[in-house]
């Protein structure tokens, strides 16, 4: 067989061994059976020859001096039989039980020793996967040759999937597959899949979740541990590791690698680099000469507990997701809201290009059709502190934000991350407010339904008081006059008002009316109710905040 120099390292990788086992063959045969040097076959970081020649050797050349070698990695590999290995069997001729829940990859097999040599050569459908990835992402449509739709191959599946939950249709042509993006981006989240069947798809669609902002639950992936790489480590801290479906998976999510991570990819698909490098450069073009100034380049960023297993905290998995993108805007969200109707709809229509950072509105609803009091209580107090925000933001002197709901300049984030206080857990956005002020940049304010988000209240007053607390304990770090000067006169007022209770006569019309603004639903004798308790629970926090750091 002819190995021509553009297929993929492993290709090349076999079809060395196997020649080399044939020229050692002929020595046996030309040398009257006389007893061979050893032979020593590097397969470098092959799994797949591995597999294969394990096989081959056991039943061709039994007794035979014959090494398998290999880089590091492949020697860590799990030693354990796989489909790989029943695969081999079966192409060398060995009767294998069919079973129920067979793999793919056997029956696969199977068909290719029932019609040898008349079937033709298909292309990958687990390297289609990672264009799936970037359109399921990047939007668009592309055209992928070789692809059949009878096809025998597990990873096949990944139609079905990026069709089931990601909006990526696919459209079977004469001699392959047209994939675009569909209008549908209303994601569920979470999803389940098994990976049993198709675990070399599982990259591109953990990175696919990730940058979806979508749960991923997967099962069948503890095997992934001994490929090339431990892809499931790999995925979280987003390394390429050697591991040429990792640096592929990466790419197709717009993450940055370097040319030397990207030499991996040789292994399995050699022109993947320059393919995504030109339809990201022609994408780049398109975007370039159709954009009339209404919209920008925005990346959702969503800190989810998956991507921390480093425990080194939210600013840092924050950090780690916001040098990873290049678009111009990130937008950010807490992993436990309901993201506001401009996220799906992607109408960037406001003049959003001619600020820095852009506080967005958020507005508390409980799940519960009948809310408990203290759902209630909390919906009112958040309704005040959202009418406070958005007035003090609209006259230019903001005084709050929150990264539940924020825009901002890619290049101002990692400008201001220095003065993000690392030694506190939280806070991220508030120093980040105060980081731009202090350096003039242009704080934007959008107060509109469609960029509202939706957050939920707490349901114990444990868990209340604690993220009182943690918002509290912030306070001695602040040092912009506007937020400790608003700080310091709610303190006062409601010091003043356990000391002389009538000024609640007087109090409470100004802050019922604010509640009302944001929250008209809101009943007068909840918002009394929490203006008799809110001085309480004011001296509660900030006391419990400064002093205790359970709240942490």
């Amino acid at each position: 067989m002819r190995v021509s120099a553009d297929m993929p390292d492993d290709v090349h990788v076999l079809h060395d061994a196997l020649e080399l086992l044939q020229e050692y063959k002929q020595r046996q045969t030309t040398s009257n059976n006389v007893k061979q040097a050893p032979l020593v076959l590097n397969l470098k970081n092959c799994g797949t020859a591995l597999r294969f020649l394990q096989v081959h050797i056991a039943q061709c050349y039994p007794g035979e001096p014959i090494t398998l070698d290999g880089d590091p990695r492949l020697k860590e590999r799990d030693g354990k039989p796989t489909s790989q290995t029943t695969s081999a069997l079966i192409l060398h001729g060995k009767k294998v039980p069919v079973e129920k829940d067979e793999s793919p990859y056997i029956t696969m097999s199977r068909r290719l020793v029932e019609t040898y040599p008349n079937i033709p050569l298909e292309a990958d459908w687990s390297a289609a996967a990672f264009w799936y990835e970037y359109i399921a992402i990047l939007g668009g449509e592309l055209l992928l040759d070789g692809l059949n739709e009878d096809s025998l191959q597990g990873d096949k599946v990944v139609a079905d999937i990026y069709a089931k939950y990601f909006g990526v249709e696919t459209k079977f042509v004469n001699g392959g597959v047209e994939i675009f993006k569909s209008s549908i981006t209303n994601y569920q989240s979470p999803i389940t899949i098994d990976f049993s069947h198709c675990p070399d798809l599982y990259p591109a669609i953990a990175l696919t979740c990730e940058k979806l902002s979508i749960e991923l639950h997967a099962s069948g992936i503890e095997r992934l541990r001994f490929k090339e790489s431990d892809r499931i480590e790999a995925v979280q801290r987003h390394e390429v590791r050697n591991d040429h479906r990792m640096a592929m998976a990466l790419m197709a999510a717009d993450f940055k690698i370097s040319k030397d991570e990207q030499t991996c990819i040789s292994k399995s698909y050699p022109e993947f680099v320059e393919q995504i490098t030109a339809t990201t450069r022609q994408r780049h073009d398109n975007d370039t000469a159709t954009n009339t100034g209404d919209s920008a380049s925005i990346s959702h960023i969503t800190p989810q507990r998956g991507i921390n297993d480093d425990n080194l905290g939210k600013k840092h998995a924050l950090s780690k997701l916001i040098r990873a993108v290049n678009t111009e805007y990130v937008w950010l969200h807490d992993d436990d809201i309901v993201r506001p109707k401009a996220c799906t709809s992607g109408d960037w229509r406001l003049e959003i290009e001619n600020c820095d950072l852009i506080i967005l509105p958020l507005k508390m609803e409980s799940e519960n059709e009948k809310p408990s009091l203290l759902e209630r209580l909390q919906i009112a107090e958040y309704a005040a502190i959202q009418e406070l925000t958005m007035r003090t933001a609209k006259r230019g002197q903001a005084v709050m934000c929150s990264g539940a709901n924020l825009i901002v300049k890619r290049t101002v984030w990692l400008e201001c991350e220095g003065e993000l206080h690392p030694e506190i857990p939280s806070g991220d956005d508030m120093f980040l407010l105060e980081a731009g002020k202090r350096r003039g940049y242009r704080i934007g304010v959008i107060d509109e339904p469609d960029y509202t988000a939706i957050v939920r209240p707490l349901t114990s007053w444990r868990s209340f008081f604690r993220q009182r607390m943690r918002w509290a304990g912030k306070a001695p770090k602040y040092t912009d006059k506007d937020i400790i000067r608003c700080g310091t006169w709610v303190i006062a007022i409601n010091l003043l008002q356990i000391l002389c209770p009538p000024i609640i006569l007087i109090k409470f019309p100004i802050e019922y009316s604010l509640i009302k603004k944001r929250e008209p639903r809101t009943s007068w004798y909840v918002a009394l109710l929490l203006e008799i308790l809110y001085p309480f629970y004011i001296l509660i926090s900030l006391f419990g905040g400064l002093f205790s750091r359970r709240a942490w």
